[in-house]
Parts: C-alpha cells; sequence; structure tokens
C-alpha cells in the first residue's frame, strides 16, 4: 500500500508591497494608489507607507567632505492601520465597526463563515439598536488596545471600551425586569450579554461575573415560547450556539468557582436543548457543537449522591458513550476548503478528548485513562498548523490536556504553542491558563509531583473562561 503523502497547505499570497492595511490582513493589494481595489470594496481605510527618502547629513566629528547617507523613515511607531482612532467620534465608530469586522471577527473564528452570526446578525443589529453597537465597540477596541505597541493610544483604547461597555450594561438594565417577563429587544439583550462574556475572556477577568451573566442569558433564552424559537430559528439558534459555547467553560469551572457562588452555578445553569439548523459550521466550534452541549453536561455528575449511586453510575456511562460515539458533520460536504477542513477535524477531536477527560476526572475508577486521552488530546493539537483559524478555539482541549502532561518535552511544546496562541489572538484568559499550568508543572519539572490544576484554582480563587 501507498504512503500517505503528507498534506500540502495552501496559502493565501501576502503582499508585501502594497497598502498598510492589506499587508495587515494578508491580503494581495494591486497596489493602485491612492485607493486600492480591496480597500475601495469594503469600504476600508486605504493606509501607506510613507517612502524612505535617502538624505545626506554631514557628521560634526568627521570632515564635511565624507558624509554619511541615512535613510529617514517616516514617524510611525507602528506598521498597524487600525492603531490610530480618527479624531472625531463618528468616524471613530466607523473605524471600530470596519475593524469588527475586517480583523476582530476573523481573529475569533475557526472559519470564515459567510452566514456567521458575529456578521450575519450582530453587525445589522448595530445599526439598529443602540446598545448593540456599544457591545461591538467596546470588544473592538479592547482587541484592538492590547495589541497595540503604543502604551498612550493603548489607555484612550481602553478607555474607549470601557466607556462603552458601561454603556451595554446601562441598555441591559433598562430592559431586563424581575418579574420573570421577556425582556424588550431580547435577542440583542442576549447578543449584548454574551459579548461581554467575550469581552471578560478578552480582558482576563479572573471572577464568577461571567457566569453570572450566562446565567441572564439561560433564564432568557428558557422564556422564548417554541413558537417563537420556530419563527426566528436563525437568530433563536445563533443564541444557543453562543451560549453553549460559553457554557462548557461554565460547567468545567462549576467544580472550582468560588465556594460564594459554586452551589448557585451547578443548579443555576441548565443546558438548553434547540433545535439544529442543519448543515452550518459554528464560528467558534466549527463542528462541534453538540459535543459542547455535551460537555455542558458533565458537571452534573460530578459528585456521587449516596442515595442513588446507580443514577449517578447511569448518567456517567450515558454521557461517557455519548462523547465516544459522537459524530460530526463532514466538513468536506459543507463547502470549506480541504485545509481548514482538516483542521476542523483535529479541533473536534481534541475536543472529544478533552471532553473525556473532565468527564474521567470526575471518576477515580476512570482516572488511568487520562494520560492516554492527554497526549491523544496534543497529537491532534499538533495537526493544527500555528495560525490555522481552528486555533482560535484551542484553549479549553489544551488547558485540560497539558494539565495532565508529565513528560517535560510535551510540556515545553505546549507551554510555547500558549505562547503562541497568546501572541496571535492577544486574549487575557490565555495568560490565566499559562499561570496556572506554570504553577501545575513547577513541582514536576523541580523533580516532585505535579499539581492539581482544580488545587489551584480554588487556591487563588480564580474563575475564567475558555472561550
Amino acid at each position: 500500500m501507498a504512503e500517505a503523502k503528507p498534506r500540502q497547505r495552501k496559502f493565501a499570497p501576502r503582499s508585501r508591497t502594497g497598502c498598510l492595511t492589506c499587508r495587515t490582513r494578508r491580503k494581495r493589494c494591486d497596489n493602485r494608489q491612492p485607493q486600492c481595489a480591496n480597500c475601495s470594496r469594503l469600504n476600508l481605510t486605504c493606509d501607506w507607507q510613507a517612502p524612505r527618502r535617502i538624505v545626506t547629513e554631514s557628521s560634526p566629528q568627521t570632515s564635511s567632505s565624507s558624509p554619511e547617507l541615512q535613510i529617514a523613515l517616516p514617524l510611525r511607531s507602528s506598521l498597524d492601520p487600525w492603531d490610530a482612532l480618527p479624531g472625531d467620534e463618528g468616524s471613530e465608530r466607523l473605524h471600530l465597526l470596519q475593524y469588527y469586522e475586517v480583523a476582530f471577527v476573523p481573529s475569533v473564528s475557526v472559519a470564515s463563515i459567510p452566514t456567521s452570526f458575529y456578521t450575519s446578525l450582530y453587525m445589522p443589529w448595530s445599526f439598529q439598536i443602540e446598545g448593540m453597537l456599544d457591545a461591538i465597540l467596546a470588544i473592538s477596541s479592547a482587541q484592538l488596545a492590547r495589541r497595540t505597541v503604543d502604551e498612550d493610544r493603548a489607555k484612550h483604547l481602553q478607555a474607549v471600551s470601557s466607556r462603552h461597555e458601561k454603556k451595554c450594561y446601562a441598555f441591559i438594565k433598562e430592559r431586563v425586569t424581575h418579574c420573570g417577563e421577556i425582556p424588550r429587544d431580547v435577542y440583542q439583550v442576549t447578543a449584548v450579554i454574551l459579548i461581554l462574556v467575550g469581552l471578560e475572556a478578552l480582558n482576563g477577568v479572573k471572577t464568577n461575573t461571567w457566569i453570572h451573566q450566562l446565567k441572564s442569558v439561560q433564564r432568557i433564552l428558557s422564556l422564548l415560547s417554541p413558537e417563537q424559537s420556530i419563527m426566528d430559528c436563525i437568530e433563536v439558534d445563533s443564541l444557543h450556539r453562543h451560549f453553549t459555547y460559553h457554557f462548557a467553560s461554565a460547567s468545567l469551572m462549576a467544580r472550582v468557582s468560588n465556594t460564594s457562588s459554586a452551589s448557585s452555578t451547578e443548579h443555576g445553569l441548565l443546558p438548553l436543548t434547540a433545535t439544529l439548523m442543519p448543515g452550518t459550521i459554528d464560528p467558534l466550534m466549527g463542528i462541534s457543537y453538540q459535543l459542547c452541549d455535551l460537555i455542558s453536561r458533565i458537571q452534573y455528575v460530578t459528585a456521587s449522591n449516596p442515595a442513588f449511586p446507580l443514577a449517578t453510575e447511569a448518567s456517567f456511562n450515558i454521557i461517557e458513550n455519548s462523547i465516544q460515539t459522537w459524530t460530526y458533520d463532514n466538513p468536506f460536504a459543507l463547502g470549506v476548503d480541504t485545509p481548514i477542513a482538516l483542521d476542523l477535524i483535529a479541533l473536534a477531536e481534541a475536543y472529544r478528548l478533552g471532553a473525556l477527560i473532565q468527564l474521567y476526572r470526575t471518576s477515580p475508577m476512570h482516572s488511568t485513562l487520562i494520560p492516554n486521552c492527554a497526549s491523544r488530546a496534543m497529537e491532534f493539537i499538533a495537526r493544527i498548523p500555528p495560525g490555522s483559524p481552528a486555533e482560535s478555539s484551542l484553549l479549553y482541549p489544551i488547558f485540560l490536556a497539558g494539565a495532565e502532561l508529565d513528560d517535560e518535552a510535551a510540556i515545553e511544546k505546549c507551554f510555547k504553542r500558549l505562547e503562541e496562541i497568546e501572541n496571535r489572538n492577544s486574549y487575557g484568559n490565555i495568560g490565566s491558563v499559562q499561570k496556572v499550568l506554570k504553577e501545575v508543572w513547577r513541582p514536576k519539572l523541580e523533580g516532585g509531583e505535579r499539581r492539581d490544576w482544580e488545587e489551584v484554582v480554588r487556591e487563588w480563587k480564580w474563575s475564567f473562561t475558555l472561550g
């Protein structure tokens, strides 16, 4: 049998001589000035690097007859055209909206999807509802603040983000009642809260705020009638997906959240069952939506009930079998390029093994299965090349698998991969994962036994989403 040929990855051609906007987006530029075709089509600001000029300058310490050639560089601290915000508020909003569509959404999406709710729903809503606009501006400026190299610019962008975040909370407060009624602008309110959960992850917040936000989303979505869900199936399905992605992280942190809210988290957050839109690649989960729904249910079998030991065992077995036998949609049949399809498959298998690690940690009888799951998960993670869109959702499996590693070489590879992801995505929760794993691995690297990550998180009183 012929040996399998290693798959060849195709990369989009990158412009090295075009405008700064195309170079940042890694797109081929036609070099047309003052407005190239790409920027004209997308209504973007077409920035060009100032031309270098050769100037002569006589050195005071040398003879004027022997001038030195010097290169006069443009007065610019960064080549990123997104760094600087326009002076007036209207232009600033347009700038951040363009950044959201062109840079932010691709940075958090596992594949380029025309029907992504980030652009197909959230963007149109931002032109209709002020609170939705504030949510997009808040998370866009927050990511820009973390990516810019200029300290003053970063402070300004963070202030912009904080200003719009406060407006989001005011928007929610005006519409959410405590009477169990569906809030006004229900879909937009739900989307704003979910974006705020993402903002918590971006800023590296380590409190339970994001879990309380998810409780609000769960309560709102549970109020929707079946008729409303059918009538607005696209909107409801998108919101369920966005919720499920973050809820998988909440189920992981339910065991280790601060004791003051742990019990309410476990009993207050329940999985939401929704009709799945067929043949859909999710922007955050790829082909793993159903699996993330299974992950969200693991928290309910984490502790045996002495009164019903067989019921607990049965729940464990049902979830284990569901995870092991879960099948995903064929990404090749959903119209994505072969390299991206292969990456989505590797991501799905890494999630499957991460889910099994999370489940087996609840049962001492199954703890011996964890090391093999961890090593296999790292193998699938390694199949996803650095810089692949699928890398944006790797934090869940890489954290669960990395925390179980004992081999120093594997630990080094894991930490290097996390550093690469952080440098590309600039999400604060990646730094939280790195700090926890460092403490987990520290005793092992000093010749002892590694610590358990749950023990570390409890000791530090942290709670962070892996979204």
